[in-house]
Formats: C-alpha cells, structure tokens, sequence
C-alpha cells in the first residue's frame, strides 16, 4: 500500500470504532432518550421516576451480571429496561434477547414500546438497519452489529438460538414452569450468555404472583444483596422505608373504598414526626429519597430492587388503601393488592385450621336460636343419593355470621318442610326469622330408585317450589369475576327469552368462596385491653357444634399441583365434606354477587328505620294496635310467620 491509498470505512464501523461517551445508563436516558408511550411523552427526564436511577447505574457497573427489579405496575420497570436496551444499542452493542411470557405479549411490546421506542431516539434511530427485513416482529437489527432478538417463554427453539450478552426477561412472574418438555425458561436463557462470562447483563422485571412459583424461587435463590427505597419526610427530614401500615383512612361510614379513592383521603404518617403526607408530599418525599441495601456485600454480582406501588407518582395512597379494603371482603382480590400494590407474592392458605381451633369459634348460643343481631338467614343444601346435608346460618349488616342449625334431611318433603315452613326464635325477642334464601346443589347420580338423575329431579322439584327462596347452584370448574354468576336453563324456543318462573342456575365461584370461610376464621373480635376494633365478616358457631361438623368443614386443604403449580381445595384421604360444602352454599346466598345481598337489606332497613312515620289516620289505630300486639313490627316478608 502507499502513501496514496486510502481507507475507507463503512458508516457501521465508523460507529464502532467513534468515541464513546462516557454516560451512565441513567444519564444517557435523560440526554438522548424520547418516550413515546404512556402519561409523560417527550425527552425522558429522571426527575419524574428518581428511584429508576440506581436500577438504572447498575447496569454500568463492571462486576453486577444480574438485576431483579420486583416492582409494582405503573412504577417504571419496563422503562429501566428499555433504557439499559438502548443505552447497549448506542454506548456497548452486543446480541440481546428480550423474552416475554407468550408470543402474543411479545408482538404487542416490540409494536407498541421497542420498536417505537428505538425510532423515537436520535441516537438509535440512525443505527437501525435499513433493510425492511431487518426491523420486524421477532427481531431488529443495527448497522453496528447488534441484534435483538424476541423469545417468549413457552418456545425452547427460540430461547436456544443463539449466544446472547444482554438478556431481559420480562414479567418472568408469569413464566411457564417448564419450557414444553425442556428445562425452566430462566435456564434456557441464561445458558445462552455463557460465552459472555465477564460482560453479559441479565435484568429480571417483573410484578410478583403466586408464593414459591418459578420467579419467586429464583429471586430467594439468586439475589445476592436487596435494596429497599428511602424516602426522606419533607417536614422533619428523616429517611423512611414506607411500609403500607403507616398508611391510614377515615374509619367507619368513609371506609367505603369508593368514598376513599373519589375524596382522596387516605394518607401516610411519618414515622418520625407524626405528621401526614398526602401524594404531593409524597412525592417530594420520594424525590428527595434513596436507595439503602439491607446489608453490605462489597461488589454483589446479583442484585435487586424491590418498589411498592405507594413510592410511585401514578399511584395515590387512596388507591392503595381502596385495593386493601376490597381485599378484605374478597380474598382474590387480597392477592390482588399482594401482588400489585405491595409487590410481593402472595401466600394463599395451604394448610387450614385443627378441629379444636375451629371449635373455638363456639358462643354461648344454643342450636336453633337466632342471635339478635342478626338481619337473615341462610340455608346451604347438599343433594346426595338418597338423603340431604344442610346448614342454616345468620347474618348481620356485616357478614358476621352464627351457625344456627346443621343435619340432613330423608326426602325433598322435610327440604320444603325446613325451607318454607320453619320459624327460628329470635334472642331477646318474641319473634321468629325464617329463611331468606337457600341453594340446592343439583349435582349428583342416579337417585336410589336407579330412574332417572338426580339432577333431573331438582331441576323438577325446582321448577314446581322455588317461590323466589329456593335456588338450584352448581360449582362452576373455572374461576369467575363474581362468586356468584346466573344463568337461565328455561328459554323460549324461538326468541331465547327467559321463561316467566322458569328454572333459574346460579354457578359458584368455590374455591374462592372455600377461601373467604377460612379467612373469616381468622378475624378477630374487639379487644378492649388493647382498643383493637372487631374485625367484620367474624365466623361463629353454635354451642352444641360437634366434632364430626369439624371433620367435615376441615375435609379440604388448599394444596399446590407439583406439576401444574396451580393450587386448589382438594379432600383430604377421600373425608366427608358434606357440611363444608353446604357451608359454601349458605355463604354465596349471602354474598354481594347475589341481589339482593344481604348488605342492601341492611340499608332498606336502616333507610326504613330513619324515615319519620307519619301519624296513622283514625280509621288505622285499631289495626296497628293489632300489628304491635302480634309482633309484626314493619319487619321483612320472611322474618314474620307467613
């Protein structure tokens, strides 16, 4: 060659070989990334989200291989990586895999966010490639060498594909726990950056789910060193771990979660000073805040971030404290605000109460006798082949209930006997309550005539005695948005219509309802040593409740499938559960799902009982002497003899 040649480089090794600036990931957001998505489009700027800037520098440190982000929705996640993605693109190329938990996740993200994204930023934008080929669904390429590629969890020919440096693995909470017949997905992926050993990055973000499902595992057996956000309290100056129980809300009547979140009510309480912040001082709290590890580890290989919902500018407190007060009546919706408020996985109930600990819920009340309290009653029947199991249980304004009668039946002649025709005494009282509502399960086989089905005969029976009391249930074999859902079985032949009076199904929603039984063992009575409050929705039993009730009510356990990772109610050792089911029953007919619930007779006699009565005309007297004298006193249809 002489001195009269010339090289000349392509515009890719031009990027390669130009200097580099010296940012942080962080830094180099806040200089050349544009959002395109979400509440703050435009230039990205730390100062909104300022807890993403540790995440975010940890990616620039040499010795860290490994990040888990285990973050509530709607506090940035998926920005620190996007981030980290096109911080790499621009600063460090390298092979990148992004994988999602299905297919269909991942053409949604690379459409909606990356691809947008990466267009959006100057600096990426001028390195795509610009072949049409190369910027699709499954992957995009870069004029500098780098390529990501778009995996998703449930396909092990696309995790294993190629050698990969950077790797994020996005919501792995809902991650298969298998990779069709191959190893988890987390080791499928993560073997693929071994021929990277000193410089490849494996971030991990994702909303937590089930307790000990794949990615809960990994983030107790892989994260070397956790770190917990700080903020700093803008009246007294001191640095806080916000934990939910600093949060509080206006008690009694505004403890309604509507109520809440329309006032904005909720608030949190410095542990220092004892002063409350609203969301605007919680946001100059958390902007002011800071990271702190649990521990010192010089130089973690492994680390994580763990972030509530509440340190999030998008989430006020009062969203919070409504996403807990709905899990109080409803335990789904208790994981709900497990896993997306407080960003910790949730622990369903895997072991249920002893037979002594659940007698413990006895009370002086003898069997047949209706606590005062009390506003309805409820009865839960089991269909068998031969006989019928039951349970008649009361309710107040609360869901607080009491056990009032439990047995069976021999023929459907003692079922309308007991549904129609029998009266409970009321304590302190000369009146009587009878049944509200009450639910037949019309499941079963052959009667003991060996005729005709079970089924056949309540939907029968049904049909001819219901009377707006009595309903037919089935337990429905997936989860349901209610506990409670109707369907209609008698429909026109032509238009579809319902049948007027015609048979009416309600399907239950059992293992939740299984649940909330056993959560409302578990709340508390008043205690007035401490000032503690009484728990709603308390769970008692009648005086004379015996040991075989115990047995049949504890028949079931929550338990995890080894293989599936799914958890349900199952028997234990082929035990009677009978009781427990009638049990579920009695509690649907009193749900909220089921109009009109038990809470809206509570508010049409409370709205009875506070409108002023107007004075009886003369010719009226006589007969309301009558009414007081026999013990009708404006009460509902079935609280007095019929």
């Amino acid at each position: 060659m002489t001195t009269m040649d010339t090289i000349t480089f392509t515009e890719g090794e031009r990027q390669i070989f130009k200097a580099k600036e010296k940012l942080t990931v962080s830094q180099w957001a806040e200089k050349y990334r544009r959002v395109t998505k979400g509440s703050a489009p435009g230039q990205w700027t730390n100062e909104l989200t300022p807890y993403l800037v540790e995440p975010m520098d940890a990616w620039n440190r040499p010795w860290v291989q490994k990040i888990f982000l285990c973050f509530a929705p709607q506090t940035g996640k998926t920005q620190v990586a996007i981030n980290c993605m096109e911080y790499a693109v621009d600063q460090d190329p390298g092979p990148a895999m992004y994988v999602m938990p299905d297919e269909k996740s991942v053409k949604k993200i690379n459409r909606r966010q990356i691809i947008p994204s990466l267009k959006a930023s100057p600096r990426t934008a001028d390195l795509l490639s610009k072949k049409a080929d190369d910027v699709s669904t499954y992957s995009i390429s870069f004029t500098n060498g780098m390529d990501i590629l778009m995996a998703w969890a449930t396909s092990p020919a696309v995790l294993a594909s190629e050698s990969i440096r950077y790797l994020f693995f996005d919501e792995p909470g809902k991650y298969p726990e298998f990779s069709g017949k191959e190893a988890d997905p987390f080791s499928l992926g993560e073997v693929r950056t071994n021929v990277y050993p000193f410089t490849k990055k494996i971030l991990y973000f994702s909303t937590p789910a089930d307790h000990d499902d794949g990615f809960d595992r990994l983030m107790k057996e892989e994260v070397e060193l956790w770190y917990f956000y700080e903020a700093l309290c803008p009246i007294c100056g001191t640095f806080q771990k916000m934990e939910f129980g600093s949060i509080h809300w206006p008690k009694g009547s505004q403890a309604d979660p509507r109520t809440v979140v329309r006032k904005k009510s909720a608030r949190y309480t410095c542990t220092k000073c004892g002063m409350d912040w609203d969301d605007t001082d919680r946001d100059r709290a958390v902007k002011n805040g800071r990271w702190v590890p649990e521990k010192e580890i010089p130089r973690a290989v492994s680390v994580g971030y763990h972030l509530p919902s509440w340190y999030s500018p998008f989430v006020s407190f009062s969203e919070v404290a409504a996403a807990f007060l709905k899990g109080l009546k409803e335990p789904r919706k208790m994981m709900a605000f497990d896993t997306q408020y407080k960003a910790v996985s949730h622990k369903p109930i895997m072991s249920t109460a002893d037979e002594d600990e659940l007698l413990s819920h006895k009370t002086d009340i003898p069997p047949g006798l209706v606590p005062k309290e009390a506003i309805a009653l409820t009865c839960g029947i089991d269909m068998q082949k031969s006989n019928f199991y039951f349970v008649v249980r009361a309710w107040d304004k609360d869901l607080t209930s009491w056990l009032i009668q439990y047995g069976t039946l021999s023929d459907w002649d003692a079922v309308e006997d007991l549904v129609f025709n029998t009266r409970y005494p009321v304590q302190d009282s000369q009146e009587t309550m009878g049944i509200f509502r009450a639910a037949l399960d019309t499941g079963g086989g052959i009667n003991s005539d060996d005729t005709w089905s079970r089924t056949e005969e309540a939907y029968e029976w049904l049909r001819d005695n219901s009377r707006g009391v009595i309903f037919g249930i089935k337990g429905s074999s997936k989860g349901q948005l209610q506990n409670v859902h109707m369907k209609v079985m008698d429909k026109l032949p032509r238009s579809s219509k319902p049948i007027p009076g015609g048979l009416e199904l309600r399907f239950l929603d059992t293992q939740n309802l299984k649940e909330l039984l056993h959560v409302r063992l578990g709340n508390k009575e008043a205690d007035p040593k401490t000032g503690r409050k009484a728990d709603k929705q308390r769970f008692y039993l009648h005086s004379e409740t015996d040991v075989n009730y115990a047995k049949q009510f504890l028949a079931e356990e929550k338990r995890r499938d080894k293989k599936t990772r799914k958890v349900s109610w199952q028997q234990i050792g082929g035990r009677a559960n009978h009781l427990l089911d009638c049990e579920v029953y009695a509690a649907a007919c009193a749900d909220s799902s089921w109009m009109p619930s038990i809470r809206f007779l509570s508010k049409v006699e409370e709205k009875k009982k506070a409108a002023p009565k107007p004075k009886p005309a003369p010719k009226q007297e006589a007969q309301d002497v009558r009414q007081r004298i026999t013990g009708n006193r404006n009460r509902p249809s079935w609280y007095n003899k019929r």
